[in-house]
This record gives C-alpha cells, structure tokens and sequence, in this order.
C-alpha cells in the first residue's frame, strides 16, 4: 500500500500577491538591509531583512512612496527532516520623518536597517513567483514560493528569493548569470504585471 508523500511549505495567499502586484509600474533604486552579506564571486547579497522603497507620482506629479519588505522563514520537517522556506512579504508607509536627521537615522539603527544596497533605478514592469515543486526520496513533496523575480522593460532582472542554507536568509541578486542558474530549478508559478 502506497502512503501518500507530506506536503511541506507554503505558496503567498491571494492577499500577499495583491500587494506585489502593488509594485508593478513602480520604482525602485536603493534597498535597505540588516546585517548584509556579500558573496563577490558569486555576486549574492544576503541578509535576513530586505526593505525596499518604492516611488511612484501621483495624478498631481508629487512623489509617493511605500516599502515593499521581504523576509524568509526557514524550517525543518521533524518527520521528514526536509528544509523549506516561507517568503514573509509585507507593503506598508514610510514612517514619518521626525525632522530631526540624526534621530532618523538612530531609529533605523534600532530597527536593525543598519545596510544598503544600490543599485540603477528600475521600474518594474512584471514580477514572477517561482516555486519549488518536487518530491523528495518519496519522503516529502516541497512545494512553496521560493523567489520574486522583478522584471523591467529592458528585461533586465533582480531576484529576490529564500537563501537555501538552513538559515532565516533572503538573497538579492541583480547579475543575470547568477539569476539564471539560481532559478534552473523553479517553475514560474505566477506572472504578474506585464505578460508580453
């Protein structure tokens, strides 16, 4: 008699793709981080908070801004003793500025964005959801949102996705070699934004 494999991992709900979708025709030069990693040879950045302003004009021209921010939960299967990954995602406002720079900059510090990452600016044009799909040794079936992949109309790249080492890590990524043997493995689960 066959058992059936144990699903492990999750994919974003509805709700967390809505506020990607939040993204699309926004954005984005600059990441802010918490104890940042870089690995040059690879070119991977790590860390185990990303946040990332995004700008837009409104009807009236004025600049608007939100933060995207990104996280990964790491987890082992007691069972199976399998590793998946859960993308932690949240849209939300800025904070209001105090006036005051140096408090400003001390409470980032105490938040822990004590890092960052620039880069030319972007503007996202579509987002891709890629999973992890596969059975494992007949044990396990992991199946759960691995990495977001921010598209331009360039087509030039930046992935974000779970770092696969047993820790609560988020990669980021701009070098397309590396995006593309990053990604060999994950099946693109969703497009949002522009399809063409």
């Amino acid at each position: 008699m066959k058992t059936e494999s144990k699903i492990l991992g999750n994919y974003l709900n509805n709700q967390k793709l809505a506020e990607l979708e939040e993204l699309i025709g926004k954005r984005i030069w600059f990441a802010r981080t918490s104890s940042l990693g870089a690995n040059l040879i690879e070119k991977i950045y790590t860390t185990t908070y990303i946040q990332i302003p995004f700008f837009w004009k409104n009807e009236f021209g004025n600049e608007k801004s939100r933060n995207f921010n990104l996280s990964a939960q790491w987890t082992e299967d007691n069972e199976t003793l399998l590793d998946y990954y859960d993308l932690k995602l949240t849209v939300t406002n800025h904070e209001r500025s105090t006036g005051d720079f140096e408090k400003d900059v001390n409470q980032s510090i105490k938040k822990g964005l004590n890092s960052s990452i620039s880069f030319n600016e972007f503007e996202i044009d579509q987002i891709q959801i890629l999973s992890r799909n596969e059975i494992v040794d007949n044990e396990g079936e992991l199946r759960y949102d691995e990495g977001i992949l921010l598209i331009n109309k360039n087509k030039d790249k930046i992935l974000l996705s779970a770092e696969l080492k047993c820790i609560d890590q988020v990669e980021f990524i701009t070098d397309s070699n590396t995006i593309e043997k990053r990604i060999i493995e994950l099946k693109k689960r969703k497009t949002l934004g522009n399809n063409v």
